[in-house]
């Protein structure tokens, strides 16, 4: 597990601007309210000792479909989560053996506040009871493969999450690649969620061709509909992705209405002028992103797109856009993680918000810490586990 997590890495060290290397200066930034701050009672929330002790890819998905900043009302949030560490950690901060790495979990929180008491964290054991992941890609082939989920959506009671799906064995210099996307749909009452579901294996992926990376789309949703809370619904849920270009990660966006999510022949695909019904004809709207990222609306009609600057670096970044495609604004850094610091080899990336989990003058975003040296997950249990911060909003 600990060779496949360092080509991770790596890989992601390959995709990245090489401007990650040292500080990045946005040309003309544009204005925000203020600088972000820590948010220390939600990161204290994912500060534990026993059962889930850390993982990365934190999403929430508001089971309500009310992504509106300050509504509590019935409030039920999922979070899902990438590798994800399952154990105890003792008292010196180290997890102890019998720690064990699965590659993906789920959580659920009642309401919207957060109360240790309050969240739930599942996933499955194998029949000699160890932990195992909670969704894992069907069937099984020769290679093994998994999933590391991303952004998702409740339509009609339904909840819709799309997934990378990875495997072992891959060309190239690594372990592993980029398998496809799934989209994963299981009813948004089971409790555990995706205690049962349904995978439907999608076309949202590209393989690289000639100078254009590999492109998979779901990395962040966007439902911009009046069930959402949304300030100016059209209607559409968008459906972001990137274009992993050699050291650059371009966002894509897509867009469909909510009722087709699984009919893929409806996904339109912006060409920088019009919709598009070919995915090969998309064409990115700006660049610099993460892996993972955001975009949210803001109550006076422009859109934040939250992510972190060239990949991995320990800045976490936004900018501004007229609609959900653009045109954006340059970047403007809004917060230094400090967390790059515990370390020689620490490090901080994707950034995103949480937006139901807000309130209506500040936005919550959380970031990931990770280590290049797999070990320190070991000796340092307080780095791999997601961080928050406060970003004050005009």
């Amino acid at each position: 597990m600990s060779l496949r997590r360092n080509a991770l890495l790596a890989a992601l060290l390959l995709t990245a601007p090489l401007t990650h290397l040292g500080p990045a200066v946005a040309e003309d930034p544009v204005q925000v309210a203020g600088p972000a701050v820590p948010a220390p009672e939600w990161t204290a929330l994912f500060d534990r000792s026993s059962g889930w002790t850390g993982a990365d890819g934190i999403y929430s998905i508001p089971l309500s479909g009310d992504e509106r900043p300050g509504n509590t009302a019935d409030a039920q949030t999922f979070f899902t989560f990438s590798d994800t560490f399952i154990g105890r950690v003792n008292a010196a901060g180290e997890r102890v053996n019998g720690s064990t790495l699965v590659n993906n979990t789920n959580a659920l929180l009642a309401g919207t506040e957060p109360d240790p008491a309050r969240i739930r964290f599942s996933w499955r054991t194998t029949a000699g009871g160890d932990p195992a992941a909670q969704v894992v890609p069907r069937p099984q082939g020769a290679e093994r493969t998994w999933f590391w989920p991303n952004d998702g959506v409740v339509v009609n009671g339904r909840l819709f999450l799309y997934s990378l799906r990875m495997r072992e064995g891959g060309s190239g210099s690594f372990a592993f690649e980029v398998d496809g996307v799934s989209l994963l749909a299981a009813r948004a009452s089971d409790r555990p969620a995706f205690s049962r579901y349904a995978q439907t294996d999608t076309p949202l992926y590209l393989p690289a061709s000639g100078s254009a990376g590999e492109t998979t789309y779901g990395m962040a949703l966007l439902p911009n509909t009046t069930t959402a809370g949304a300030p100016s619904p059209d209607g559409y849920l968008y459906v972001y992705g990137l274009r992993n270009d050699t050291f650059n990660k371009r966002l894509l966006v897509a867009r469909v209405l909510p009722q087709q999510i699984a009919n893929f022949t409806a996904y339109r695909f912006w060409d920088g002028a019009a919709w598009n019904a070919d995915i090969a004809a998309a064409e990115p709207v700006t660049g610099r992103v993460s892996s993972e990222f955001s975009v949210s609306p803001l109550a006076d009609g422009r859109y934040l797109l939250v992510f972190q600057l060239d990949t991995l670096s320990n800045q976490v970044a936004v900018r501004y856009g007229a609609s959900p495609v653009g045109p954006w604004s340059d970047y403007t850094v809004v917060y230094t993680a400090p967390e790059d610091d515990l370390t020689p080899d620490t490090y901080t990336y994707n950034a995103k918000a949480h937006p139901h989990l807000s309130e209506p003058d500040r936005l919550l975003i959380s970031y990931n810490v990770n280590t290049f040296d797999f070990f320190e997950n070991f000796s340092r249990a307080d780095i791999y586990r997601p961080r928050f911060i406060w970003l004050p909003l005009d």
